[in-house]
Parts: C-alpha cells; structure tokens; sequence
C-alpha cells in the first residue's frame, strides 16, 4: 500500500489523471471509475459521499433543439452582460460597479482588528454566532454585502429588511444556486416581494463548471460565508445563516477591520460580475408552495380503521363540500376510501403517482379533526 510520506514534495492542484478519472465516473458510473483506478494505479481521491454528491449533479447534455432553445433564451432573458460575466482583463483592473453603490474604497485602510467568537459558548451567550451578525447588520449606515451557502434564517432576513426600510442601508445578497429555491420559500412564507425591495438586491453563484468530453456538465457549489458591512468590517467563518446554526450546531465566526477589509471586497465585486439573476416568478418557486403542501403521504390500507375511516369523511367534507351534491355521494366515497391500497392523511414526501395520491385544488384551512387528541 503506497503510504505518504513527509519528504514527498506537495502536488500540484490540477490533476490529468484525476481528470480522467472523473470522466469515467461521469460517462460509465462507479464501476468503470474503479477499474480505472485499478489499472492506471491511481489512489481513490474521492470519498463516498462526494461520489453521490457527482452523480447527482451531473447533468446530461441536451439535445441538439433543447441547446438551440435555451441558448436562445439565455441570450433573451440576459439583462445586462457586464453583471453576468466576469471579464479578468476588465474587471481585474477594475471591478464592477454595483447598482445601488457602494462605499468608497478608502474606508478599509489600517492596522486590522480581529474578533472571534466560538459556539456553543459557556459565557453569557451560549450561542453568540447569530448574535454577532445580527450585531453587525444593526450598525451598519450605509451598505451590506453577503456572500452565503444558505439562507434560511427568519430573524436574520427580518434585520437586514428593517435595515433596508428604515435605515436606507443597501443590501446585495448572492447565495448559493443549490440552496436558492429555500431562500425563495422564505421570503414567499414571509410575504416579501424581492422584485418590490428597491434597497435589496438577491442574486445566485455557482462554484467552478467542469465539462466532461462526453458534454456532461458539472456545476460546483459556492461554500464561500462572509458578510461586508460598510466597507470597513467583515464577518467570515463556518456559521451559515439558518437556525440550526444559529441554535444547535457547533460554529465559528471572525470578525475583523483595517486593511484585509479590502481583499473581501475586491472578492465580493468579482462574485457579484459573475453571479446570475435570481427571478423568483421564473423559478416558480412562490407559485407551487401552496399547492405542493398539500400532497400528502399515503398510508396502506390496512392500517385504516373506523376512526381513521370517519376522519378522511369529514376531511373530504370539508375540502370537497362544493363538489358533492348529496349524501349519497359522500357516503359512496367512503365506501372506496376503505378499498384503496393509499389513501391521504398526512404531511409530505414529493408526490409521486397522480392516480395514487390526493390533490387538493383550492387552498383550505384545515380545522379540528375529532379523534387527533
């Protein structure tokens, strides 16, 4: 077994023969990965879970008038092609400018001051991550910037809109595009409009694109966390912006100014040139919330009993009140409720088979349901 050792000299980042090997696994799935590993005495830089991580999202090249079209709706639904790219030669003697502004450079100049801080803690705040930034967005007068895997967290979201509406502070938001569609879902649960926020701005990144030969497609994902305020402090470290973070797991953050401030924000400028922009009615994320909510797991039947039996009677009643005319009808939708092999009672998974599964047409608020206590 080949063993490293402390003399050996450190290799190079890029890898050929790891290349090759990625493309097998792209092409021909595991098996043909581990031959090749095999045979060309290759140790296996990939763990489990990054091999799953690969397989799911690896996307296969589109047919010839699937690429026509998209490539056609890229070049029509681009806003402006200075805020979707990243041109080094321009933007490396001078990054973008940011549409809402931005503070002046020079306010990140001196000795830089550091300020770290460990959860969970055993001083007065057991949990000072989340209190931290929150700390951060309160005093900031002019602008935010952050740069964030996923954005879930509820108090967080309200701070930086409070600082948005009342303070006038501009907010620039680029997120992760995996984790995109759960920011979406918050903001539709909190009724924001991103498209009415005139201070706030929400856009999506990516980590590195790989294109294997065979023209598969393999985006990476964005892990960078740091969070600008005025251009004269940043908050950077492991604590992700949801509450789990925020109240179970383990994190820490750095916060520091002077003059590393401005590394940040030189990195922050490029991601924004190169992030995308995020349309939430496109996405269709908002819409399908309220509908999807309502598919619900199906249970065997014969799991049903009597009280199970009389509460899907009344909540058909009241869900299908308008569509059953008499009471014959109810009753005969009970009798074949009894007889199906999945009947709908309770909350998710994804629906799966429409001919299984009980769809609910119209939004309803479900009340008490006798027998649930």
């Amino acid at each position: 077994m080949a063993r490293c050792r402390e003399s050996d000299p450190p290799t190079q980042v890029y890898s050929e023969v790891q290349r090759l090997a990625l493309e097998e696994l792209l092409a021909a799935d595991r098996p043909a990965f581990q031959a090749f590993l095999r045979r060309e005495k290759v140790r296996a830089f990939l763990s489990e879970p990054e091999i799953r991580a690969i397989l799911r999202a690896a996307v296969p090249p589109p047919a010839a008038n699937e690429s026509t079209a998209a490539a056609e709706q890229s070049l029509n639904t681009s806003e402006d092609c200075s805020s979707l790219t990243y041109f080094p030669v321009q933007s490396d003697v001078e990054p973008p400018v940011l549409e809402l502004g931005w503070p002046p450079v020079l306010c990140c100049q001196g000795p830089t001051e550091v300020e770290t801080f460990f959860q969970p803690s055993f001083g007065e705040i057991i949990y000072p991550c989340k209190e931290a930034v929150r700390k951060q967005i309160h005093s900031a007068k002019e602008v935010i910037a952050i740069v964030m895997d996923i954005f879930t967290d509820i108090d967080i979201f309200c701070d930086l809109l409070e600082a948005c509406k009342k303070r006038r502070v501009r907010v620039y938001i680029l997120l992760d595009e995996t984790f995109f569609p759960y920011f979406l879902k918050m903001c539709h649960d909190l009724g924001i409009d991103l498209d009415q926020e005139k201070l706030l701005r929400v856009r999506s990144i990516t980590g590195k694109t790989f294109y294997s030969r065979s023209g598969i497609k393999l985006v990476g994902k964005a892990h960078e966390k740091f969070m600008l305020v005025d251009s004269i402090r940043v908050t950077t470290g492991s604590y992700s912006f949801t509450w789990t973070d925020g109240n179970l797991n383990s994190s820490n953050i750095v916060t520091f100014s002077g003059s590393a401030v401005g590394q940040f924000e030189l990195r922050f400028r490029i991601l924004y040139a190169q992030s995308k922009f995020a349309n939430a009615k496109r996405l269709g994320i908002c819409k399908n919330y309220k509908l999807e909510q309502f598919f619900r797991k199906t249970v065997p039947s014969n799991t049903l009993s009597l009280s199970n039996v009389m509460k899907m009677d009344f909540f058909r009643l009241r869900t299908f009140s308008a569509n059953v005319l008499n009471k014959h009808e109810l009753l005969q939708l009970s009798r074949d409720t009894r007889y199906k092999s999945n009947f709908v009672i309770k909350m998710p998974p994804e629906f799966t088979k429409t001919n299984q599964s009980l769809f609910l047409k119209r939004t309803v608020k479900i009340g008490f349901i006798p027998g649930t206590h």
